[in-house]
């Protein structure tokens, strides 16, 4: 019959999406896999649908990403290199928007697109600060980090388009009484200057800058800093391995003893 012809069809459909989804995921395995081994930290842009992300990813690096208001107008995760004020460099990347109440059947997708944000050193969210529903979206958004576990992740929180909130008292405020946050315009790029300078500084604050002779019998070590930081150069020479990096702070202590000089 026409609906068992059109159930198959849709099963068809299901199964071919499901194929190109895990080829993506394969895909950006391998992207992340090589932007860990360049010397940069990762940060990305997560939010409510519309708030705002693409448009500020856009205004940081100078590119040129779709800003769409669509429902999942961002899919496929964009990344972009973003030179901070102090001279040092991120990769930012742009995420799908969050929404509530997700149906069922597209839960399994809209997972897939985040798992930039678990790899990420840093998250921003960013909120339509002109939104009257604020609050509830910052709360599914909170809900969506914690059920990937990342709510404990470093964040700053970014509320945008503070160019068309009228009670600028207000926004004040609400920027006052959240840790780590700042208020922006992606479009008049008002208040940039501040947020770039706090994304910088907040990057800081999570590592450890060291310089390193690593045995060549304790080779695993130099994994350990591409794993847990950002290797800025490698030589190997006579006495040993010469490592610099920027290293997470949790795995200092057992890199201490093959310091060299480490700057915090």
């Amino acid at each position: 019959t026409k609906l068992e012809a059109d159930r198959r069809r849709i099963r068809n459909r299901i199964a071919d999406l499901t194929d190109e989804m895990e080829e993506v995921r394969q895909h950006r395995r391998v992207q992340r896999a090589g932007r860990r081994r360049l010397p940069f930290p990762s940060a990305a842009l997560v939010g409510y649908t519309s708030a705002g992300k693409s448009t500020i990813l856009n205004t940081l690096s100078g590119s040129d990403v779709l800003v769409d208001r669509k429902l999942f107008a961002t899919l496929d995760p964009t990344t972009r290199r973003v030179v901070l004020p102090d001279g040092s460099a991120v990769l930012l990347t742009d995420t799908v928007g969050f929404i509530r109440n997700l149906p069922h059947g597209l839960v399994a997708a809209f997972r897939a697109t985040l798992e930039e944000v678990t790899e990420a050193d840093l998250l921003i969210h960013v909120v339509d600060a002109t939104h009257p529903d604020m609050a509830a979206q910052i709360e599914a958004v909170r809900g969506v980090l914690a059920e990937l576990g990342v709510e404990d992740k470093p964040t700053i929180t970014a509320f945008n388009k503070s160019d068309l909130v009228a009670d600028q008292y207000t926004l004040r405020r609400l920027v006052a009484d959240t840790p780590n946050s700042v208020y922006i315009s992606a479009h008049t790029k008002d208040g940039i200057p501040q947020f770039m300078a706090l994304i910088s500084k907040t990057l800081q604050t999570l590592t450890v800058h060291m310089s390193l002779t690593i045995p060549y019998d304790r080779s695993d070590l130099v994994n350990l800093c591409y794993e847990s930081g950002r290797v800025i150069s490698v030589e190997y020479t006579t006495e040993g391995i010469n490592v610099e990096a920027n290293i997470a702070r949790d795995s200092v202590g057992r890199l201490q003893p093959f310091v060299r000089s480490n700057i915090t």
